[in-house]
């Protein structure tokens, strides 16, 4: 698998693997990107069905995702990275720690899950993300504005309108057919649940939740029980996308623990 990507690679001894969200692209991190630069050779990715990285057509699940990072790692000549995921892309971080932990020295994990341990549970979870798709594919621009209305995001009525307008811009650039076919390959009830996979994952992993977001902290807090060397912040005053709704509180905390703090 071929992730279009963008690599800055300015000289510095470590490099960070940013992986983006559902509905979005690698650029939707450079608001705390920046940052973190002062710090780290910064490579961002395009994952399945987003911005430069097809997913329509192609044969693929998580896994191979997983695969197809440590190919694009190889082919960079990056031995090891660290790797700061969110959401869809913290899923995505799970798969590529737990299938190639020796290409990861430490990962945040932004308002991410593990997937779903039971099968009863997934098959419930793909009717939904079929109908999601479905909705996708007949009226795109209904069903972002449905996904602004979630009760995951309402702590975003906070923010400013200029950087809401600018997330709802960067969804509406996606293709429709694509980020449709993105749910159906590797969407939560599809993937492996890694829920089992925690207990042998040795990096150290800091795990994010915003405050207001209920179903991350719980889900996020039941992980650090099972990860033998993880640390857990709920950040207040914030929701899912943290580092959108607290960018330098975010940047903070992930580069004390970036660095060794």
């Amino acid at each position: 698998m071929k992730f279009n990507h963008r690599f800055a690679d300015d000289g510095k001894s470590r490099t960070l693997l940013l992986l983006h969200g559902f509905l979005s692209d690698m650029t939707s991190m450079d608001g705390v990107a920046g940052e973190l630069s002062s710090h780290y050779n910064i490579l961002a990715v395009d994952l399945p069905g987003f911005g430069g990285t097809p997913s329509a057509g192609i044969d693929y699940g998580m896994e191979d995702i997983a695969e197809g990072l440590r190919e694009l790692l190889a082919s960079l000549d990056l031995d090891q990275v660290d790797v700061l995921g969110y959401s869809m892309g913290g899923r995505a971080a799970l798969s590529f720690i737990a299938n190639h932990p020796e290409c990861v020295g430490r990962a945040v994990l932004e308002s991410t899950s593990p997937g779903i341990a039971s099968e009863n549970e997934r098959e419930k979870r793909r009717s939904v993300d079929a109908a999601r798709a479905a909705h996708i594919n007949e009226d795109f621009k209904g069903f972002i504005a449905g996904w602004e209305d979630m009760g995951l995001f309402s702590s975003q009525q906070a923010l400013s309108e200029k950087v809401r307008e600018q997330q709802r811009l960067n969804r509406l650039s996606q293709e429709p057919e694509e980020a449709a076919d993105s749910l159906v390959k590797y969407g939560t009830g599809v993937q492996p649940s890694y829920w089992e996979a925690l207990r042998r994952i040795d990096c150290p992993v800091l795990l994010l939740a915003g405050k207001r977001d209920e179903k991350f902290v719980g889900i996020n807090s039941r992980m650090s029980e099972l990860l033998p060397d993880a640390r857990l912040e709920i950040i207040d005053g914030a929701g899912h996308n943290i580092h959108m709704e607290a960018p330098q509180k975010f940047v903070t905390i992930v580069l004390d623990f970036l660095l060794g703090g």
